[in-house]
């Protein structure tokens, strides 16, 4: 059986890299207003996105991919493969996935094998490298899939942001609410859960200059247990921190003779 992987922009791979590798991407949609609709990462980058945002009167909103696209995605890959792992942006963060679903229906021509990342960015990118791994091997789209699905346990994300005013605004925040109206001067520290993709508090931490440290103290704890390990990396315009944050994880990873192979990039305009 031919099979081939689909994924969409929020992976953060960019599609150079994708299209290398050989898996598809779909995007998903920025809207800054009626008439300025992206198609996200290529027709606006992400570094053009922030920067345009800064400047926007509205918060930009944003949406699945048209299952329209996802249709004529399908009846193109059919052409190539029998079957296609599609692995897409978390359920309780975007329709993707259910759009991806729905599109399915309308192919007859090709076996569909949607995933729910469970995931966001590289969390998502990571398990469609995975998967096109795993063909590459030979193995069975049954098999694939489950394996896909069993590694999604082991992936944690942890990320933090100046303020959760976009996150709310985009009904992203979930139970981190529990974090709005803090005091001032303090930063959270969240994460994506594993078990749905859902984004929850994880800290609260005083001065911008502590976030750096103790993101690298939460990450080294998770992975101290491994011998080797996937790293992703993605920052917004900010980068003092964040680089300070990579250089002190890639040094504990060094010292401790941790095998690892690490990506580093833009988070999604999306997210």
């Amino acid at each position: 059986m031919r099979i081939g992987v689909l994924t969409d922009s929020t992976c953060d791979l960019g599609p150079d890299f994708l299209r290398e590798r050989g898996i598809e991407m779909i995007p998903l949609i920025v809207h800054f207003n009626e008439n300025e609709i992206y198609k996200d990462v290529i027709e606006i980058g992400q570094e053009n996105f922030f920067r345009k945002q800064i400047q926007a009167e509205k918060l930009p909103t944003t949406s699945q991919p048209y299952i329209g696209w996802f249709v004529e995605k399908f009846k193109e890959m059919s052409e190539e493969y029998d079957a296609v792992i599609c692995i897409h942006l978390a359920g309780v963060l975007s329709g993707t996935c259910e759009a991806a679903r729905m599109a399915a229906k309308e192919v007859s021509s090709l076996k569909v094998e949607v995933i729910d990342s469970c995931s966001a960015s590289f969390g998502i990118g990571f398990q469609a490298l995975l998967a096109k791994e795993l063909i590459d091997e030979g193995l069975e789209l049954e098999e694939i899939v489950k394996r896909i699905k069993e590694v999604q346990k082991n992936i944690k994300i942890f990320f933090t942001v100046n303020d959760l005013t976009y996150l709310q605004k985009g009904g992203r925040i979930g139970k981190a609410q529990a974090f709005l109206g803090s005091a001032l001067n303090f930063y959270p520290i969240l994460n994506i859960s594993e078990k749905n993709g859902e984004i929850l508090p994880v800290k609260k931490v005083r001065g911008k200059k502590k976030i750096a440290r103790k993101m690298y103290e939460m990450s080294a704890l998770e992975l101290k247990d491994w011998k080797e390990a996937s790293l992703g990396f993605v920052h917004g315009l900010e980068m003092e921190n964040f680089v300070v944050f990579k250089e002190e994880l890639l040094n504990y990873l060094e010292r401790n003779k941790i095998r690892y192979i690490e990506r580093t990039g833009w988070i999604s305009s999306v997210i």
